[in-house]
């Protein structure tokens, strides 16, 4: 991945803005580069450490292919480089020069669900030439700098998905980046194991609001007023929208109803001006997705995108995400792929899909892998959630995977359990033609589960074997 600066061509500029020492004559440069396998003529290598790997071990080979100098912060044999106090803080002052240089309109989108499809749908309303976005994945504390640094003199729009892993991630982002909007999809209980509690879940995603311009808005889908916790980082001129709640805020509420065809609903907007706003048609996927479409059309009406062009991106969107409730039809079946993730808020949103919306073919079959990083609450949601399923009519079979799922189908009370109940371990073969030759009519199935699980491979043992 190659990063153009703009208006830094030689190596005594950039040091100055990174802080750094520059221990050799000063001479052009191309490009950045954080990858040593990347690397071109001339350009300058940015020694990053992150996990088990250290950039510094890579310097020499970077200078033996071509580069103008390296950026590390430990004393090299090498001759050209700028030496720095820490190179992830470099990698910051470089992003906070970029953002500076260009001013785009910076959305950042964070939460424990949906900021993946939020990014995507204001990404397909907004128009590419003027619009810069985080690619797929890369939202942690490397991606969202990296999307910084991919901005050009053209961009006009900046949108940032924000995922964090530990508590701390956001800390340096919310010092060296601002933004004229956050927006907080929800809050729950995911990776809790890694955070140990919900507070520090809302700390660490709430850090994003000390990064917002003096008049940025927040747009808030977790009802944090709900929460009763204080907005840390909140500005007097910040204002902020509510999504489904009253709180003397401005406030937005989405409704939605299904059409024939499985994840295609009607959907409208409403605030208390008794506006109302209605597509027609949109493929959400799954309801749940209703409200990460009444996000994007918020952000994109704020940034001043016409209203009438918002509605029809919005009904040509297409918002089902690859292994995020991707819906499939194979032969007569039709087949849900939602195995990107999975936490307990996720599942039962999955679940009540099927069990609320009528055009799913009416024979069930339900393939789950256990929810990871839940810590001490794993076996209370594990359980909660079988029951619910449970109680589910028109199952043709249950299949669970992993040793959490055994764990609470051996705490199911007697007159919960059912024969249509399968438990696999989790290197256990998965039966898929025994399960298929079960299906006398057409069902609907869903298979969802924590990335550690790999229930895409049985996503891909259904699409090969069902007719």
């Amino acid at each position: 991945m190659l990063f153009h600066l703009i208006g830094i061509h030689d190596l005594e500029s950039l040091s100055q803005i990174i802080g750094g020492k520059l221990s050799c004559q000063n001479t052009i440069f191309s490009s950045l580069v954080v990858d040593s396998r990347k690397v071109v003529k001339n350009s300058v290598f940015l020694a990053l450490k992150g996990g088990t790997l250290d950039g510094s071990n890579y310097c020499q080979d970077a200078i033996d292919k071509g580069a103008a100098a390296v950026i590390t912060d430990i004393k090299t044999s090498v001759n050209n480089a700028i030496i720095v106090e820490d190179t992830y803080l470099s990698l910051l002052k470089l992003a906070q020069y970029q953002q500076q240089k260009v001013k785009p309109k910076t959305i950042a989108i964070t939460g424990s669900n949906g900021k993946t499809t939020v990014k995507e749908m204001i990404g397909q309303i907004l128009s590419e030439e003027d619009l810069v976005i985080t690619y797929k994945n890369e939202n942690n504390e490397f991606g969202i700098p990296f999307t910084v640094l991919r901005l050009t003199e053209k961009t006009k729009y900046l949108i940032l998905e924000c995922g964090a892993r530990k508590v701390g991630d956001f800390d340096l982002i919310s010092e060296f980046l601002n933004f004229d909007i956050v927006a907080i999809t929800n809050i729950n209980n995911s990776h809790i194991e890694i955070f140990e509690n919900i507070e520090n879940i809302i700390k660490t995603k709430t850090k994003l609001f000390k990064a917002l311009k003096n008049d940025g808005l927040i747009i808030d889908g977790a009802n944090f007023n709900k929460i009763s916790y204080p907005l840390d980082g909140f500005k007097q001129n910040n204002s902020i929208i509510t999504i489904h709640d009253d709180n003397n805020r401005e406030v937005w509420r989405s409704f939605s109803e299904p059409v024939e065809e499985p994840g295609k609903y009607i959907l409208r907007f409403s605030n208390e001006e008794d506006d109302i706003f209605t597509i027609n048609e949109v493929n959400l996927g799954a309801k749940h997705n209703e409200k990460n479409a009444l996000i994007s059309f918020i952000i994109a009406k704020k940034i001043g995108i016409n209203i009438d062009v918002v509605l029809k991106k919005l009904s040509n969107t297409q918002s089902q995400l690859s292994n995020r409730f991707f819906i499939n039809r194979v032969g007569s079946h039709v087949l849900i792929d939602d195995t990107y993730n999975a936490n307990p808020v996720s599942m039962h949103a999955a679940i009540n899909e099927l069990k609320s919306n009528n055009f799913y073919p009416k024979n069930k079959v339900i393939v789950l892998g256990d929810m990871l990083e839940l810590g001490n609450q794993s076996s209370i949601e594990h359980l909660k959630l079988l029951r619910a399923i449970s109680a589910m009519q028109d199952i043709q079979s249950i299949i669970l995977k992993g040793d959490s799922f055994k764990k609470a189908l051996e705490n199911l009370d007697m007159d919960e359990k059912n024969d249509f109940i399968l438990h696999l371990d989790e290197n256990e073969i998965f039966p898929i033609k025994k399960i298929i030759s079960s299906l006398k009519e057409p069902s609907v199935i869903l298979i969802k589960g924590s990335r550690g699980m790999r229930m895409e491979q049985i996503v891909d043992l259904f699409s090969s074997n069902l007719i």
